[in-house]
């Protein structure tokens, strides 16, 4: 089957316009319709027809040679010249029309032409032919199906495959996505959705029960968390926790998301928004939900049009079809939707008052005590909900100016410390919180609330200092677990001695206070009771447990700073899938919870997740990545915004200093931190891998004193915390090192839990063994470090050993293992392009590069693209 999927009729009138030389034909479509593959298809049967053909981007009108050559060409030659996305250059494009007038040239164009404009539209038809592509029929898309499964589509497929509009290539990835992800199955020659079980039957031991029988138990009687997931609007669900029927594929998401991340941020920002109010919308909708004045959007729109993503009728916009602003919505983080949708500034049912309270967030006028204190809080929280925390802040600090009542001010000091908390600003949310806690006549659960927000702000500006607070609540004998300072003295007092080392004791308190319940009215800020316990349980290897608390919704909703507590979770998240070896998901969470952080102002969070992502890109290699994130929270760090205390800042600049550098700048770096205790002791706890690698460093500079110095901080680590295996592990690997001591090391890589720490231990081992002569084994175990190397995704780590180890490892590379198509991905990999890139160049779809390129190292035997590109120059070198 062609790849143009559903265009044959299109692909017969291409090549009846090539039987004979000479003429243009322009291919004519939105985005995604298939005119690059059409004419990917059209250039290589002109080949086979012995054109000699010149292949065009259309940003390089201007300036091809390869095009200048073709014109001067005869006819014996039977020059063409085709050109992909010709509406990327519209000026060149309409320099190049009159010169094809005359020359025995053939053009073949392939563009969008409401992105190249009426002029370039009229100029086409007068001077050639046009070909439109438009939307496939019904009939054509049920056709298109059957020869994608080898089965007919039921109803429910059928009425899901519709809501393409009409779109051959989001049919096609809509259905290859499906059967890929397992969310077909085809039966009797019938293809349906997993969950639509024929009325007739009867779910048997075969059958796939979910979707049946999720409401076999009442709601009553299921868990809180289940029901408040189910409250959620589907969309605004995590991908994973939505119904099997109702989930839309990788494929279409990362099709669709993609494009609307290629747009400039403004009119981004203006397609997600337009998702959330409806397939069809005014644009001064959009401007309520995104705060802007309508005029202000007309740029980003017209953007936004031109992207073929949404399209004007009249007075209205919608989108090209109801499959995209669904896949809009799928590819947008859940933090950022659920903001999305509880951005405009004022509820709909607050409309009947018609005077200025359609705007009273942002224009707000005096009224009587109560509800000028209501509508106060209430435009506090929607500004803040937008992401507006500057405005948010200044409407709350005007009203308290205005004296409200003692509940209302009681409530807009709070809401304010929060949104301060989240700007990266403790000391003044402190301040906010104190007005509270001695406010005679505030309610007693805002009290309690703000009694434990000041210690939290307390324990993010001063640190030790929020120590002794935290005793004195939970050694108070009238206090419940439940009320909101307890759970936080719990959360702070869990975090100061971890910070000493005294971690049997943090950990007793970190569990209680993830135990405890939490009354209402609840903060975002109070999601820091399960990150921190988090990020500990994972320091220790306890990872399945680590993930549970940070995955999905906690009890700590907050109306007005909406994605403070799913960022904080989602950056928790991929910390913990960081140490646990999943690279690619944890580098996934971490841009999650980035976007999220940085679109909605919660500079807090910001420096945390960039050192994940410097760290994954470290493990892959990828250094001037990881220089580019650390320069960010660096900066954010200079500039005061970063106050969560973690020894990762110190840890990630180490390997950065080493990877840039070697290992001279990184002892040197190494010195100013072991010399700080404090700062050890945390980075060692933190990462079980670093006392170790710490050791090697040093022995490699020749700097005995500073490895017996690392060994000693680890050992005294554990010897102050008998019962953490993970600490005492990682104390007896850095004294194996040291010490050159086979046996000890054979049974630290039997006992480490973190992936990273593991495969350093036997790499460690493999090099000892090497040098007594024990070559088979230290293979086995070098072979054995590659491996759990490439599980992770750490390409850069397994290149380094790769380089090290030699011809020890064997399956060295093998280009003629190669087929075709992968050694064409192959060099334009290893000449620098990305997997889009290479996917634009030959016409295929990312995800189809990216699957083979795991082949191709695979049969390579390497796992990183710098690896590819040397054997890529090497073919490219013996060949010349």
């Amino acid at each position: 089957m062609s790849k143009s999927y559903g265009r044959d009729r299109e692909r017969t009138s291409v090549l009846r316009f090539l039987s004979e030389p000479g003429g243009l034909l322009a291919i004519d479509g939105p985005p995604c319709a298939g005119k690059t593959l059409l004419l990917h298809e059209a250039v290589e049967a002109a080949r086979d027809l012995g054109y000699a053909v010149v292949l065009v981007p259309g940003e390089r009108l201007a300036t091809s040679a390869d095009l200048c050559r073709a014109l001067e060409q005869d006819a014996a030659t039977r020059p063409l010249i085709a050109v992909d996305h010709a509406h990327r250059d519209p000026t060149a494009l309409l320099a190049l029309l009159p010169r094809l007038r005359g020359r025995p040239v053939t053009a073949l164009l392939a563009l969008t032409g409401a992105v190249a404009g009426p002029e370039v539209r009229c100029a086409l038809a007068e001077r050639g032919d046009v070909l439109t592509l438009g939307p496939v029929d019904d009939a054509v898309a049920e056709r298109l199906v059957r020869a994608l499964l080898g089965a007919a589509p039921d109803p429910a497929l059928t009425a899901l495959v519709a809501t393409a509009g009409g779109n051959p290539r989001l049919i096609a990835d809509l259905v290859l996505g499906l059967r890929e992800e397992d969310l077909l199955e085809v039966r009797a020659g019938v293809a349906r959705l997993r969950g639509d079980r024929p009325r007739e039957d009867q779910p048997g031991e075969d059958q796939p029960r979910e979707g049946w029988l999720r409401e076999d138990r009442p709601r009553e009687d299921r868990p809180r968390e289940d029901r408040l997931r189910e409250d959620r609007p589907r969309e605004d669900r995590p991908r994973e926790d939505r119904p099997r029927e109702d989930r839309l594929p990788r494929r279409v998401l990362d099709l669709v998301g993609g494009r609307v991340e290629a747009l400039p941020s403004d009119a981004a920002r203006l397609v997600r928004a337009a998702a959330v109010v409806g397939r069809s919308f005014l644009l001064r909708d959009v401007a309520a939900v995104v705060g802007e004045d309508t005029a202000a959007l007309l740029p980003a729109a017209d953007r936004a049009v031109s992207s073929g993503l949404v399209v004007c009728a009249d007075e209205r916009w919608e989108f090209d079809s109801d499959l995209v602003r669904r896949a809009v919505l799928g590819s947008t983080p859940p933090p950022v939707l659920h903001a999305l949708r509880h951005a405009t500034p004022v509820p709909r049912a607050d409309r009947a008052d018609r005077n200025d309270r359609a705007d009273r967030a942002d224009r707000w006028t005096p009224v009587a005590d109560e509800d000028r204190g209501a509508d106060a809080v209430h435009g506090v929280r929607a500004l803040a909900a937008g992401g507006r925390l500057g405005a948010a802040i200044a409407l709350a600090r005007d009203s308290l100016g205005r004296r409200p009542g003692p509940a209302a001010a009681a409530e807009l000091h709070v809401v304010l410390a929060g949104i301060l908390l989240a700007d990266g600003r403790p000391s003044d949310a402190a301040a906010e919180l104190e007005h509270v806690v001695v406010m005679p006549d505030a309610p007693e659960p805002l009290r309690r609330l703000a009694s434990a927000g000041r210690l939290l702000a307390l324990y993010f500006s001063t640190g030790s200092r929020a120590g002794a607070h935290a005793l004195s609540v939970l050694t108070a004998r009238d206090r419940e677990a439940s009320d909101a300072d307890v759970v936080m003295a719990a959360t702070v007092h869990s975090c100061l001695e971890w910070r000493a080392g005294n971690l049997a004791e943090s950990l007793y308190w970190g569990r209680q206070s993830t135990r405890w319940e939490l009354d209402r009215p609840t903060a975002w800020w109070q999601s820091q009771s399960a990150v921190s316990f988090a990020l500990k349980l994972s320091a220790l290897g306890e990872f399945a447990d680590a993930e549970r608390l940070v995955r999905g919704d906690g009890p700590d909703e907050d109306d007005a700073v909406t994605s403070g507590a799913p960022a904080a979770r989602a950056i928790a998240r991929a910390r913990v899938l960081t140490q646990a070896g999943r690279l690619d998901q944890a580098r996934a969470a971490a841009r999650k919870g980035l976007l999220t952080a940085r679109d909605r102002g919660l500079r807090l969070l910001v420096p945390l997740a960039s050192t994940v992502l410097a760290t994954v890109a470290l493990h892959r290699g990828e250094v001037v990545a990881a220089a580019e994130h650390v320069r960010r929270y660096r900066a954010d760090l200079v500039a005061g915004e970063a106050v969560l205390h973690s020894g990762q800042y110190d840890w990630v600049e180490l390997l950065l200093t080493h990877a840039q550098g070697g290992p001279g700048p990184a002892v040197e770096r190494a010195r100013e931190r072991v010399a700080d205790p404090d700062a050890t002791r945390r980075m060692l706890v933190e990462e079980p891998g670093a006392a170790a690698w710490l050791v090697r460093l040093a022995l490699a500079a020749d700097d005995v004193e500073l490895a017996r110095a690392a060994v000693a901080a680890a050992r005294e680590l554990a010897a102050a915390n008998p019962g953490i295996a993970t600490v005492s592990v990682a104390a007896a690997h850095a004294r194996a090192v040291l010490d050159r001591d086979v046996e000890e090391l054979l049974v630290v890589a039997g006992r480490h839990h973190h992936p990273w720490a593991k495969a350093n231990a036997n790499e460690d081992l493999a090099a000892l063994l090497a040098e007594a002569g024990h070559e088979g084994r230290a293979a086995a175990h070098t072979a054995l470090a590659l491996r759990i190397f490439e599980r992770m995704g750490a390409e850069g780590e397994a290149a380094r050993l790769r380089r090290g180890a030699g011809p020890a490892l064997g399956g060295g590379a093998d280009w003629q293992r190669l087929s075709e198509p992968e050694r064409d991905i192959a060099r334009l990999v290893g000449a620098g392009l990305t997997n889009r890139q290479v996917a634009k160049q030959l016409y295929l779809s990312p995800h189809t590069v990216n699957y083979h390129l795991r082949g191709i190292f695979r049969k390579l035997g390497i796992s990183s693209r710098v690896e590819l590109a040397r054997l890529a120059h090497e073919q490219e070198t013996s060949k010349a």
